[in-house]
């Protein structure tokens, strides 16, 4: 029976690694609850009628952890896509998490909303 000599698989694994690494295909990521509010804005009226869930989902990237690549995430624009989405006027029981994966180029940061949109009834 063969005996596998480390000094042949030492250099395989460091090469693959490498190869993992320098194509971005090695990643850690967190995911943080960053917060949940029961309204977007103060409620206008005290009947209203809820229109369903809505999603929205806005991101950064970082070159190397220091340079901001894409613009900063807008969490206004992202909270009124959803509005317009379904419809709506405003938005409750709102909750928000941030994931951070780092990469070997770089950090994408993804801040995820989500609620539930409703429309007042008049």
């Amino acid at each position: 029976m063969k005996t596998i000599k480390i000094s042949r698989i030492l250099p395989a694994l460091v090469l693959f690694l490498a190869v993992a690494g320098l194509t971005g295909c090695i990643r850690f990521s967190r995911v943080h609850c960053t917060g949940i509010e029961p309204s977007v804005r103060p409620l206008k009226a005290q009947s209203y009628e809820v229109l369903g869930e809505a999603e929205s989902m806005v991101s950064n990237y970082t070159f190397l952890w220091v340079w901001t690549v894409t613009p900063r995430p807008d969490y206004n624009r992202a909270m009124n896509e959803m509005i317009s989405e379904k419809g709506g006027d405003d938005l409750i029981d709102v909750r928000m998490w941030r994931e951070k994966q780092y990469w070997i180029l770089g950090t994408v940061t993804i801040f995820h909303i989500k609620g539930k949109v409703i429309r007042y009834i008049e």
